[in-house]
């Protein structure tokens, strides 16, 4: 996993999605490598996003003092976003997204499971780079949480400079959201894509500060009971037998976080 993660950094380094919604892009022909004009080819397949089944049930998991609490979602089933963009190229890129059935929204975007930028705005502009850019945009309510819909996200992966794709749409994949690298009070939420969690299927397994627990339902957690500044958090997309599943973000390896305005 690592060295597929270390070869998207490699490769590549920035930006852009689609879930669920426009499938695939028309090939650019003979892509030109020392081009900073060039098009990208954009991989093909479609990807499926299993919402989360609603219930009244608040999943509560306690461990070694801390505590994960299910955060309930805003009623958005009917949020969606669309990207018009349709070509993409070395540099910056101006991008378009339409979005329908949500108020107050944000619009998320990872560049390669890594760097998270938020936008108010459904135009904003973005980086590519040489190699793979895979790049996840979705849809946050006015809390931050991200909406779980299978309109509500946009996936691809823009691959400049004629190289091999290195990212499988039709495989199951796990990109990380929160916690990001500071905040008040810290949230744990991810996306899957292509896959759903489940008590005799597929989890999510997290690690706090060496802390582990099996997360069996898709949705947001509070996290409380850190006695800790700064603190670690991992998590990891398992199969019913506990393995790892394979793919490039399935282990976000150990992202940190701290606490602001906190003393003890």
């Amino acid at each position: 996993m690592k060295f597929l993660v270390s070869c998207f950094l490699f490769l590549a380094s920035c930006i852009l999605f689609s879930c669920g919604n426009d499938a695939s892009e028309s090939e650019v022909e003979n892509p030109k490598v020392d081009s900073l004009n060039v098009n990208a080819i954009v991989t093909s397949g479609e990807i499926k996003i299993i919402e989360p089944v609603a219930d009244e049930e608040i999943v509560v998991l306690k461990k070694s003092g801390i505590t994960l609490t299910e955060i309930k979602p805003e009623h958005n089933k009917e949020a969606t976003i669309k990207i018009n963009t349709k070509q993409f190229s070395e540099g910056e890129n101006h991008l378009s997204f339409s979005v329908s059935g949500v108020q107050g929204y944000s619009i998320s975007y990872l560049a390669n499971n890594y760097s998270l930028s938020q936008f108010s705005s459904d135009v904003f502009d973005v980086e590519f780079l040489y190699g793979n850019n895979v790049f996840l945009a979705f849809l946050t309510d006015k809390n931050g949480i991200s909406i779980k819909t299978n309109k509500g996200c946009v996936l691809k992966n823009a691959v400049l400079g004629g190289v091999e794709s290195l990212f499988d749409m039709n495989q199951p994949h796990l990109f990380y959201y929160l916690p990001q690298a500071e905040t008040n009070e810290p949230i744990l939420d991810f996306y899957l894509v292509n896959t759903s969690i489940s008590e005799s299927g597929n989890k999510v397994k997290i690690t706090i500060n060496e802390t582990e627990f099996i997360i069996k339902k898709w949705a947001a957690y509070k996290v409380s009971g850190l006695k800790n500044i700064k603190n670690t958090v991992r998590i990891q997309l398992i199969d019913k037998n506990g393995n790892l599943i394979n793919g490039p973000f399935n282990d976000s390896g150990d992202r940190t976080f701290h606490f602001v305005n906190r003393t003890s």
